[in-house]
């Protein structure tokens, strides 16, 4: 087993052991609620999961936890024969709970710190010692397994082929290594034998064989010593290789293992005295172990069901997710000149009628003139004589033939002209062009069919290539319950957890950024939205609160609602919190919107509660969920109503998504709706439009609902001709859609419905930031890019402002004030990185000010620009950045000023440069917007 093998077997076993303690944990947690009969299948559950730790730690040399997870199976052991679960106690699973707890922090440090005991593992094999002491004292100690009769003629067929097979490779890299160790690759030889260790041991385990185990464990006191020479370990090397063999052939011919000990009698004793203590203590030798499987009249067991795997680098799996991506707009861009291909088609044979019909038409014509004019000019025609007409057409006849038929009247025989063959031709050439055209129509429904065969293919290799990075999202959440329990005894709280789309799929990757941010919305809701359960009584409320998480997937993202039933947010609280802290004066705190006061909850250090408690304080918890959700470019807002509850609704984007969406067209854009975000489409006459003071309404099932312009809704626009903008609601027939979101309903008036078409959604890229109601975009199959709704966004924009008015409009935000948010220079010649940035801390709520270069930064310093913070570019005409940082520092006024770099030279010389004349930070380009808005507070502050 080479380095990469033992690797991806110790990350499947701690994938798996991490799956066997939540399975743990989330079974002692249903067992309080649950029925007599869940609560035996429970500890049926527990104990397979912990017997499944000790067998697998123990294959893999973990013996610490292996003695660990054997002492806590004795405990479900005793649990399952010896106690009354229907009576069951919650002390019992406290108690439990916290040797799982032990068990998961003896699991972690065995698995990176490879079992060494260390003064905290000491102290958790202590704790699950004493949890097994106390069962056994209070309920009595497990009953022994019964010991079937074995047979002691030969071995079990199944280990035959095991010993024959698979351990004589081993044996033979464990001589190879021996006879090639020398000084120059002793450590190397270690490490390779060190591997034949764990891999005779790990079998050894696995097969309950401790004996043959007794026999490897030399290896390991060998390769251990502090004092190994060459010669030491090849003299001591190839007598435990012998000894090995002896082993496995004594095994093989059914006797016990008997091997010759050279070591001293003391160190005997001692050896036997440690291995008395590991959970094989009991184990009798091979021929007498009570393993049922090695029973002769039992049959053998069934080989290992599990699939081989491979690890892949996560880059990879991103890539080819990205191919497959592209291969779905390369399919609509075929299904598009397919699309295109049939309407050729059809016109082409349309053509080729009218061709046909105007051939036969020119022939028909040719003989009627040919006849008529013949008439007229011979009356009394004589034979072979020819008419006036045939000598403007030439006949078109040799020699012989004209005397063969000169006999003959023209009524008698047929005679052509240059004209007659011209017009064959042209039937003859668009026969031949039909031809081509039905061959061009086979083509295309083959053409046609392989494109569907390519959609059901590609749709096929979408759906495996996404479950290859995502999981459920219970992933995330399951170990809120165990900890709003721990709450609930401890703060003298009833609150109930539930949990709706656990099944949901999200991105493995998101796991970790979404860990941090449920605990603090959890723990924020325990702590100050649900209330204690005699005030919840006193106002009408069941004493018992609730939380509620719901995963979901709408519109090309994921949406996560963490919801409580509790008090809610007051807005007046936060309005005197602002004034309070110098954010904003008494009159611009009246001005606020609701959504905007519950920005503020998402600034760093605010807090609506005077002190703020350890268990969570509102406002620095939401500043870590909002951070944590930036980094994988996340959302989060606010809804709240006052002794109602509160709900936090978090947007992430899928790492692929490909969902069908309604194409539409408004102020000349191509606009892509997410299909599953529309209600219903309607046509609807202009006289179906009613008002409510500025407001159009419409009259929707039985009730009004609010009437918006796409257009005004979107703050964007592509310039087009000087003419005004078309206004839908001046139509005759408005189409409109009904938009359903978690905001709730709104109907919007578009220009022109173009038609339903699956499309994949790209966010928009880094640094770009997120623009209000755009989820991202996508490319049509003739390679145009359009814009994609976020729905959810344009129906809250919608809800927090009674009139919609257009974007030219829209008042800004806080106006520039000492008062408020700091002040950030931003220096650059690099018009697009200004704005950039400048977007980017603005939506940040920082005000900013830029300036073009060095010369112009330090002349708006000087003139009393008083800023927190300077981002500087280095290599700028008239003023570089090195020189703009010389003169800040070398001010006294301007010594306060942050100064962070910004630039695309990324090696050690300029950045050495940088700090040494004084630079805070230093960044280079292309920057994370998530990491650059993290260090922005911490530079401001220190």
């Amino acid at each position: 087993m080479n380095d990469d093998d033992l690797n991806e077997l110790i990350d499947a076993f701690t994938a798996e052991t991490q799956e066997f303690l939540q399975s743990m944990e989330t079974n002692l947690l249903a067992m309080e609620a649950a029925g007599l009969k869940e609560r035996e299948a429970a500890v049926k559950e527990m104990f397979r999961a912990a017997h499944s730790i000790k067998g697998a730690g123990s294959m893999l040399g973990c013996h610490n936890l292996s003695a660990a997870a054997h002492r806590l199976e004795d405990c479900f052991v005793i649990l399952r024969d010896r106690t009354d679960l229907s009576a069951l106690e919650p002390t019992t699973v406290t108690v439990l709970l916290q040797g799982v707890d032990a068990l998961k922090r003896i699991a972690a440090e065995s698995i990176h710190h490879s079992d060494v005991s260390t003064p905290d593992q000491k102290e958790n094999l202590e704790t699950i010692a004493q949890i097994q002491a106390h069962f056994e004292r209070q309920y009595g100690p497990p009953a022994p397994p019964p010991v079937p009769v074995m047979s002691k003629s030969a071995a079990p067929e199944t280990l035959k082929l095991i010993f024959e097979h698979e351990l004589p490779p081993v044996f033979d890299r464990l001589e190879t290594e021996l006879s090639q160790a020398s000084e120059a690759d002793l450590a190397k030889s270690v490490t390779a034998l060190n591997q034949v260790y764990y891999q005779i041991s790990g079998l050894a385990g696995m097969l309950q064989l401790p004996d043959f185990g007794k026999v490897a464990e030399p290896l390991r006191d060998l390769i251990d010593s502090a004092d190994l020479t060459v010669e030491r370990l090849q003299s001591e090397g190839w007598t435990i290789a012998q000894n090995l063999q002896t082993a496995r052939q004594q095994l093989l011919e059914g006797k016990a293992i008997e091997i010759a000990q050279n070591s001293p009698a003391p160190q005997q004793e001692s050896e036997e005295s440690e291995t008395s203590e590991t959970p094989f203590s009991s184990t009798p030798p091979l021929l007498q172990s009570p393993t049922p499987p090695f029973s002769p009249s039992s049959s053998p067991p069934l080989p290992n069901p599990q699939r081989p795997t491979i690890r892949v680098d996560l880059e990879r799996l991103t890539e080819l997710v990205n191919l497959v991506g592209e291969l779905v707009i390369n399919r609509t861009n075929l299904e598009l000149q397919e699309s295109e291909l049939r309407g050729e088609v059809k016109r082409i044979r349309r053509s080729i009628v009218d061709l046909n019909q105007f051939g036969g038409q020119l022939r028909e014509e040719y003989d009627r003139l040919s006849f008529g004019d013949w008439k007229l000019a011979n009356p009394h025609p004589e034979i072979g004589k020819l008419s006036a007409p045939e000598t403007e057409f030439p006949v078109i006849a040799n020699s012989k033939s004209s005397q063969a038929n000169s006999h003959f009247d023209l009524l008698e025989m047929d005679r052509y002209t240059e004209f007659h063959s011209t017009a064959a031709e042209v039937i003859e050439t668009a026969e031949a062009i039909s031809q081509s055209a039905t061959k061009l129509d086979i083509l295309a429904m083959k053409f046609e069919r392989s494109t569907d065969q390519l959609r059901r293919i590609t749709d096929q290799l979408r759906s495996r290539v996404m479950q290859l990075r995502v999981v459920s999202f219970s992933r995330a959440v399951d170990h809120l319950p165990r900890a709003l329990r721990d709450m609930c005894l401890t703060y003298d709280k009833d609150v109930n957890l539930l949990l709706l789309g656990r099944d949901t799929k999200i991105d493995e990757s998101l796991l970790d950024a979404l860990r941090d941010p449920l605990v603090h919305l959890v723990r924020n809701a325990f702590d100050h939205g649900i209330e204690m359960p005699e005030v919840r009584q006193e106002i009408g409320k069941p004493p018992s609160g609730q939380i509620e998480i719901e995963a979901r997937h709408q519109g090309g993202q994921t949406i996560i609602t963490v919801a409580d039933d509790g008090k809610g947010i007051d807005p007046e609280m936060i309005r005197r919190k602002i004034v309070n802290k110098g954010l904003a004066t008494e009159e611009q705190a009246q001005e606020f919107s609701i959504a905007e006061l519950y920005d503020f909850l998402f600034w760093p250090g605010f807090s609506t509660v005077e002190e703020v408690s350890n268990l969570s304080g509102r406002g620095v918890g939401l500043d870590v969920v909002r951070a944590n959700l930036r980094t994988v470019r996340g959302t989060v807002k606010v809804d709240s109503r006052v002794g109602k509850g509160t709900s936090f609704i978090l947007k992430l984007p899928l790492l692929l998504s490909i969902t069908e969406a309604l194409m539409v067209k408004t102020d000349r854009n191509k606009i892509a709706v997410p299909l599953d975000a529309v209600e219903e489409i309607l046509h609807i006459k202009a006289s179906e439009v009613h008002t409510a003071g500025n407001q159009p309404m419409l009259w929707w099932r039985e009730e009004f609902i609010r009437l918006v312009r796409l257009q005004d809704l979107l703050e964007y626009s592509i310039l087009g001709p000087d003419a005004p903008s078309p206004d839908p609601l001046t139509q005759d027939h408005i189409p409109v859609l009904v938009l359903a979101s978690s905001e709730g309903m709104l109907a919007v008036a578009v220009e022109r419905l173009i038609g339903q078409q699956e499309i994949v959604v790209k966010p928009l890229p880094p640094p770009l930031s997120k623009p209000r109601g755009v989820l991202g975009s996508t490319i049509l199959g003739d390679g145009r890019v359009v814009t994609i709704l976020d729905v959810d966004d344009l129906v809250g924009q919608s809800s927090a402002n009674t009139s919609i008015a257009p974007v030219s409009g829209k008042g800004s935000h806080l106006p520039p004030s000492s008062s408020q948010s700091p002040l950030i220079l931003v220096v650059d010649d690099s018009y697009t990185i200004r704005q950039l940035l400048s977007m980017t801390l603005t939506r940040a709520r920082y005000r900013v000010v830029q300036a073009k270069d060095g010369m112009e930064a330090l002349e708006k310093l000087q003139n009393g620009l008083d800023c927190s913070l300077a981002i500087v570019d280095i290599e700028m005409p008239r003023m570089d950045g090195f020189e703009l940082l010389q003169s800040i520092r070398s001010t006294h006024r301007f010594a306060n000023i942050a100064v962070a770099m910004l630039t695309s030279r990324s090696g050690e010389k300029h950045r050495q440069m940088a700090m040494e004349l004084g630079a805070n930070q230093y960044f280079t380009k292309p920057y994370s917007e998530a990491q650059l808005l993290e260090a922005i507070p911490k530079l401001i502050k220190n």
